[in-house]
This record gives C-alpha cells, sequence and structure tokens, in this order.
C-alpha cells in the first residue's frame, strides 16, 4: 500500500503557527493568562513548549516516566522565542520524516494519525498564542491559521473534547470568521475569556 508522507503545505501551516506563538512569547510572561484560570503566563509558555517536546516523544512510544518531566520544567526561561523553536525542531523533524500521513501516533489519550498530530500541535499553538496576546490575531496569516484550523483539526479536537480535557464549544455567530470560529471551537470568547484544556488547551491542571 502506498505512503503519503505529510504535505509540505502543511508543515509550512505548523512553522506559520510556531512564528505566531513567538510572537506572543515576545509580550511577556509576567502574571496571570486570563484565559487559563489557575496559570501564569509563564505557565501557559511552559505547557507550549513543553508540548514540543511530548509530541515528538509521541512518535517512540516513549513512557510517562520519561517525558513527565516536560510538564512542570521552565522551558522559557529568560529566552522564550528561542527555547520556543528549541523545543519544537525535534517535532517538526519527525512530522516531516514521517513516511505516511495516516499512520497511528501513540498520543497519551488516543492513538491518533500523525495528520492530525501535526493539526492538534498547530491548534495548541495558535489557540495559546490569542490567549498570551489577543493583538497577535489581528495578523493576516492569524486568520489563514485560523482557517486551516477550521477546515482541519475539527475532529481530532472534538476527539479530545471527549476525554473531558477540553471545555465545551460555544456558539458561532452568524457571519462569523475563521477566527472567531475558532475561538468557540476551543471554548473561547473573542476576548479570549473562558476555558480549554488537553496536551494543548488547559480545562484542568493535568495536561
Amino acid at each position: 500500500m502506498r505512503s503519503t508522507p505529510v504535505p509540505r503545505e502543511h508543515l509550512d501551516v505548523l512553522d506559520s503557527a510556531t512564528t505566531l506563538f513567538g510572537r506572543a512569547l515576545v509580550t511577556g510572561l509576567d502574571g496571570d493568562c486570563a484565559a487559563c484560570p489557575g496559570w501564569s503566563r509563564r505557565d501557559c509558555a511552559n505547557h507550549v513548549l513543553g508540548g514540543g517536546l511530548r509530541y515528538a516523544a509521541y512518535f517512540t512510544n516513549e513512557p510517562e516516566s520519561e517525558i513527565g518531566w516536560t510538564r512542570t520544567a521552565d522551558h522559557a526561561g529568560d529566552k522564550p522565542v528561542p527555547a520556543l523553536h528549541r523545543t519544537s525542531a525535534g517535532l517538526r523533524k519527525r512530522l516531516a520524516k514521517a513516511p505516511d500521513a495516516d499512520a497511528m501516533v501513540p498520543h497519551r489519550l488516543a492513538e491518533i494519525p500523525v495528520r492530525d498530530l501535526l493539526a492538534l500541535r498547530v491548534f495548541e499553538l495558535v489557540v495559546h498564542a490569542h490567549d498570551l496576546a489577543p493583538e497577535t490575531w489581528e495578523a493576516p496569516e492569524a486568520a489563514e491559521l485560523a482557517a486551516w484550523l477550521n477546515e482541519h483539526a475539527r475532529d481530532i479536537v472534538e476527539l479530545m473534547r471527549t476525554f473531558d480535557v477540553l471545555g465545551e464549544a460555544l456558539p458561532v455567530p452568524l457571519g462569523a470568521d475563521a477566527r472567531t470560529r475558532l475561538l468557540a471551537l476551543s471554548g473561547r470568547e473573542a476576548a479570549g475569556e473562558t476555558v480549554g484544556g488537553h496536551d494543548g488547551i488547559p480545562k484542568s491542571d493535568t495536561p
């Protein structure tokens, strides 16, 4: 059976999402993260940076005992943007070299296709960029990323929601644009309020 690698354009989407989250990191990590109750801004940043390491570890089915430290470490440190790219590099390489986008990867909650793991990572980066700095969503690429996620990430987000680690989706206003629809899918309003969670959007304190 012929396998199909991850399309180059999907890797480009991942790169764009990583850059967007990097812009959010530049706004600083002091104080609380209003969109993620119980988390500081640094907690949110570290969750996303650590997620890059965890997602890469899923490819080799690393046990929780080997990756648990990524959930508590201060990955961001004093230079969060370089740290973002450092912690994301391994996953980017794994995705680029994956021989089949439909191959299953053992995410800690469920086995999912490689393509869905990529979509979940993009979802994490983009929505948490909004959590840290809603102004980042004014960029044209944010609208493009939101549109891509509404097309490619909806199924995996709904799957994650079944594990009760992602808040309920909100109603979508008539005529809502892609960014508003994505926030509603994540359980957020346009003002960046409310909750969510998984290895990506915190509803509880067990990402």
